[in-house]
């Protein structure tokens, strides 16, 4: 495609019939040819007629543009040269884009012409119904074949491309990423709608399911997203997002990781989709996001990062749910089996990726030495598109001289750059590893103060939003100052501003407010480029912080979907997946100790089973962990694992639990249990009961009564509980007496909750619970009946009538009243 010099937009009255979008290098002649032919069939034309390098003109001038959008008909001259244009695929794009717009399915004002190109080469794929070969047919019948199509637009539809006006955005467009930084990949959007759109699936569903494969940093996540934005209008039903962060070395990318994460974006999808807050596990909140899907027209599902360890074949509930939706995924690794098209994005080529290197800074038209040397560094960074938007930033620096010195301070062979790509070889390989290495040095080394404080507390969090109110109580202070929250926003906002202009951070958007993101190669520089203390000191506030935000979850939708978006920096911040080898302490257990108990109380007690598998793993291999903690994470372990019926595992790791907190720190001098021990010897009671053993059940609650009772005293919370788990265990024991022993313990632990705690207490209600359970046992239905209905109206008013114990309760009810009546 040439470029058109005049510099002014035709006026109104400049409208064209045809536009003809070809190639110099091949197409030239032609196209004369059939401007001649159809301009003397009395069809207004436009052709450029100079011809610039690819690479000197960054956009679409505003001229060549206006008259494109004046214009009813695209006639593309495709020939061999054709695919490698990008000034050709620019007319292309943007006239198939306002043709869709428009409506049109058979794009009818796009008449394709093709010379010595086999039609599998013809791109994107709405094309080939429309073309016509040259081989054999003389320049006047081609220009017969494009006034008939002229003349059926004129028919059907008199509208210009300058028509097209964007439909209404789909309900969760507005929430995908802004497009700033995306340039060219216009193929591969056209390629991404001509695979999503084919027939045929996965073999369960049938639906689409088309992959985007690229290093890191290549884009495949801004592309997806664009083009979620990009064709909103052939997903009425929404475009939904489920991040999974897979190429996050912070995290951890197992089975149950990714199940967790899953769980947590299936929560926020139903929020948004204003389903009823889900109760139950991932299965059933994932049938419920479906069947309101279901409701809705087609739709886009978007899968981000897949770890390269994770196979669709054995996660298949990641997949859109339902035939309705068309699932689109990104990975660093492969999903062949599964997704019936993967896309493989390379580096930009060389007139996208000078038009986002020159984005902050141009150079000067008339300097040519000036353009060859960006011309260089775009080449020397192979387009990786992360490493040129960081490039644009060193433009904007004080230090910046000009591209020549730029690029030849890029090709400096400093031995940092090698270390640095050591450590992103597993992510790149060394070809992009070490330019990309020398561009995060320089970036690194022009940051003010404020930045690198930043960046220092980003990268001891996940790669995944970062709520502001969190960043800024994890920024470490300057110069050792004592915390200031007014001081600590201001750093905030002064290192964004900073970190922004180097294309290091991007500000977004969540249910929170303001949220900054960092990419995953850039927080990993961070961890191998700032090693000084201050990552120790907000590595140790994150953990701090993240408790506080935590314990002021709420029970209001908003705010439970707050805490799923700070669950994976919890993962991050308590080192599960260890990747420094730097030792667990008290505050990091403590800290997934209480993330795992909103796991389980947002419905994700798999995910709590997986954070405290992983801290336990971290705490047992590290030889900086103290026993102490490294036992409370096993102890943690056993509770969730029997939360989430993992029975004898639950078992035996709580019975090693007892075994080395009784060694740990021993008894007393009337030979009873620390709190410690006896908390874990509850635990590991009540995972016998569940499994039906009560004997042993019987036996270790006795000694927990008796070691609570002694240590605390008779009205103290732990042995009043102890009480109520020896009733249960006891009611459902064998023999006559059974019922009645229990039945007298439960009103004794009654009695004492009532006096101790009120009536309302949770231990008190759970006491009057187990004495309707005994009596009914006995066959004293109408003391049963009485008992349950003072739970149920307790329960009733203090968790709600939805609630799990609320209806266990309703159910007790029922069954006394069968019984009485029978």
């Amino acid at each position: 495609m040439t470029v058109h010099h005049g510099g002014v937009a035709p006026g109104p009255d400049s409208l064209y019939d045809v536009f003809l979008c070809y190639t110099w290098a091949d197409g030239k002649e032609w196209a004369d040819d059939m401007c001649t032919a159809l301009r003397a069939k009395g069809l207004d034309v436009f052709q450029d007629d100079l011809s610039v390098p690819e690479w000197d003109a960054y956009e679409m001038l505003p001229s060549v543009k206006a008259a494109l959008l004046g214009s009813r008909v695209l006639v593309p001259l495709l020939t061999p040269c054709f695919d490698d244009s990008d000034h050709c695929w620019s007319e292309l794009h943007l006239a198939l884009s306002c043709a869709k717009a428009l409506g049109e399915t058979e794009m009818r004002r796009i008449s394709p012409l093709t010379w010595k190109v086999p039609p599998k080469k013809v791109r994107p794929k709405a094309l080939k119904k429309r073309k016509l070969v040259r081989e054999g047919r003389s320049v006047a019948e081609l220009a017969d074949h494009v006034v008939r199509v002229v003349g059926d637009v004129r028919e059907a539809d008199d509208r210009r491309f300058g028509a097209a006006v964007a439909d209404r955005p789909s309900r969760l467009v507005d929430d995908l990423l802004g497009d700033s930084g995306f340039v060219g990949r216009r193929k591969e959007l056209w390629a991404l709608h001509d695979a999503l759109r084919e027939p045929g699936g996965t073999a369960d569903s049938g639906a689409p399911v088309v992959s985007v494969r690229g290093l890191g940093g290549s884009g495949k996540s801004t592309l997806c997203k664009q083009y979620g934005r990009w064709a909103a209008q052939d997903h009425p039903g929404g475009v939904f997002v489920v991040e999974l962060s897979g190429s996050d070395p912070l995290g951890r990318h197992d089975s149950g990781a990714v199940q967790a994460a899953f769980h947590t974006a299936l929560r926020r999808i139903a929020a948004r989709l204003s389903l009823p807050e889900p109760t139950g596990d991932s299965e059933e909140l994932r049938h419920a996001v479906g069947r309101r899907l279901e409701e809705l027209p087609p739709y886009l599902w978007i899968v981000d990062d897949i770890p390269t360890s994770v196979s669709l074949r054995e996660h298949p509930y990641l997949l859109a749910p339902g035939p309705k939706g068309r699932t689109l995924v990104t990975t660093r690794g492969s999903v062949h089996g599964t997704s019936r098209t993967e896309i493989r994005l390379s580096g930009l080529g060389p007139r996208p990726g000078l038009r986002l290197l020159t984005a902050r800074r141009e150079p000067a038209r008339e300097d040519i030495d000036e353009r060859n040397a960006a011309r260089d560094i775009v080449a020397d960074l192979r387009g990786h598109p992360l490493a040129l938007r960081i490039t644009a930033g060193l433009t904007t620096t004080q230090g910046f001289t000009g591209y020549r010195s730029l690029l030849a301070d890029l090709r400096e062979d400093a031995r940092p750059a090698l270390e640095l790509a050591e450590h992103l070889r597993h992510d790149l390989p060394a070809e992009t590893a070490r330019p990309l290495s020398g561009v995060l040095l320089r970036a690194f080394d022009a940051l003010p103060a404020p930045a690198v404080r930043l960046l220092t507390a980003a990268s001891v969090l996940a790669a995944a939003p970062v709520p502001h109110d969190l960043l800024t109580a994890v920024l470490p202070g300057a110069d050792g100052a004592d915390d200031d929250p007014h001081a600590a926003a201001t750093a905030v906002t002064e290192g964004v501003c900073a970190l922004d202009g180097r294309g290091l951070v991007e500000e977004t958007q969540d249910v929170s407010g303001a949220t900054y993101l960092v990419h995953a190669l850039v927080a990993r520089a961070a961890r191998v480029l700032l090693r000084d203390g201050t990552r120790r000191q907000a590595s140790h506030r994150a953990v701090r912080a993240l408790a506080d935000l935590l314990d002021r979850t709420g029970t209001d939708a908003a705010s439970r979907l707050r805490t799923l978006g700070l669950l994976a920096h919890v993962q991050a911040a308590a080192n599960l997946a260890a990747p420094e080898g730097r030792g667990v302490d008290h505050g990091q257990w403590s800290l997934v100790a209480r993330s795992g108990q909103l796991r389980s109380e947002l419905g994700d007690s798999a995910g709590a089973v997986d954070d405290f598998r992983a801290l336990y793993a971290s705490c047992r291999d590290s030889p900086l962990c103290d026993p102490y903690t490294t036992l409370c994470a096993l102890v943690g372990l056993g509770a969730v694992l029997q939360e989430n019926g993992a029975l004898t595992q639950a078992r035996e790791l709580q019975e090693q639990a007892v075994e080395e907190l009784d060694a740990l720190h021993g008894r007393d001098r009337f030979d009873r249990p620390h709190p410690d021990t006896l908390w874990a010897m509850n635990n590991l009671a009540n995972t016998h009961q569940a499994l039906g053993d009560h004997r042993t059940a019987r036996a270790l609650l006795r000694e927990t009564c008796h070691g609570w009772h002694g240590r605390r005293g008779p009205s103290a919370r732990e042995t009043l509980t102890a009480l109520n788990n020896l009733a249960i265990a006891v009611g459902r024991g064998p023999g006559r007496y059974a019922a009645p022993t229990a039945l007298r313990i439960a009103s004794f632990a009654h009695e004492r909750w009532t006096n101790t705690a009120g009536p309302d207490a949770r231990g008190t209600v759970d006491s009057l619970f187990s004495i309707g359970a005994n009596h009914l046992r006995i066959g004293d239905t109408a003391a049963a009946l009485t008992a349950f209905e003072e739970v149920w109206r307790r329960r009733r008013a203090h968790l709600g009538d939805d609630h799990p114990d609320t209806l266990d309760a309703r159910e007790n009810i029922i069954t006394a009243r069968r019984r009485t009546d029978s």
